[in-house]
């Protein structure tokens, strides 16, 4: 990349140093999606999960209430980005920006759970679950 050489030194003027503050400020109030590191560790993590729940033979797949009713608090949580494009429905649907996860997708895992504890996994069947005789305490 060829910069270009500035042909004078000169300090920066009023206006460029407020122009300066106002970018710095926005880049802090960005929602920035997590590494993809972290992401591809997530949706496996979540996979894992639900090869395990489907090898005991318990529910994979949520019920269409269930999803609907997770769909409903990631709505209205304000780490949910709309601008991203799901590249398998190519739409713009709602991402997390602490797991990076395509939400509208994720809520029907019933293995799942919102990062931020918003809603929990509903699957009767995991180690990890606070389940009773297949049945969630939830």
């Amino acid at each position: 990349m060829i910069r270009p050489k500035p042909t004078v030194d000169r300090e920066a003027t009023e206006k460029e140093l407020k122009c300066i503050v106002k970018t710095e400020e926005m880049l802090k109030e960005e929602q920035k999606l997590p590494p993809a590191s972290q992401m591809i560790r997530n949706i496996a993590v979540d996979h894992w999960k639900t090869l395990k729940s489907w090898i005991k033979g318990s529910q994979v797949i949520t019920t269409q209430e269930e999803a609907e009713r997770r769909w409903e608090i990631c709505k209205q949580c304000p780490h949910l980005l709309y601008d991203q494009v799901n590249p398998d429905t190519n739409k713009k649907d709602g991402r997390c920006t602490h797991c990076g996860c395509f939400m509208n997708v994720k809520v029907h895992y019933a293995v799942a759970e919102c990062p931020i504890d918003k809603w929990k996994k509903r699957c009767g069947c995991d180690s990890d679950c606070e389940c009773n005789n297949g049945e969630c305490d939830e």
